[in-house]
């Protein structure tokens, strides 16, 4: 089973992911994303290394008129100055986590906006960060 998670950013948000790895430093655990992927262009898998862990997510760009009817409202997303990554994994719960802690660190560094479209809710930085830790638990 396919699960992703959308994360809305302001235009000129950073996308490499070089500034993940910089962002991640002032993590726990800290991960390291692969060097130099930019994310704007990129489609598909990114290997990141999640703590001792070897794991990646899916990323994919796509424009915020493909998933703004589905949204519930907020008034912190700007219609003409957003751009949005899709991040999705499989059922492999470090996956999973990776793809959370990806969006945590999107809405702690750039003032992101994670949306679970599953449950049709918008997801603080804190639910990311104890989302990422508690699959992270289940997965050793």
């Amino acid at each position: 089973m396919s699960m992703e998670l959308i994360v809305i950013l302001a235009m000129g948000t950073p996308l490499n992911t070089n500034d993940l790895n910089q962002v991640a430093k002032n993590f726990e655990p800290i991960a390291a994303y692969e060097k130099n992927i930019d994310l704007s262009s990129h489609t598909g898998f990114i290997p990141v290394k999640l703590g001792d862990k070897e794991t990646g997510v899916e990323s994919y760009e796509i424009p915020l008129s493909e998933i703004i009817e589905r949204l519930p409202p907020n008034e912190n997303i700007n219609k003409d100055n957003s751009i949005v990554i899709r991040l999705r994994w499989g059922g492999d719960m470090i996956e999973g986590a990776t793809a959370l802690y990806t969006a945590a660190l999107y809405s702690a560094a750039y003032n992101g906006i994670a949306f679970d479209p599953m449950s049709n809710t918008y997801i603080e930085t804190n639910q990311l960060e104890q989302g990422y830790k508690a699959m992270m638990t289940y997965s050793d």
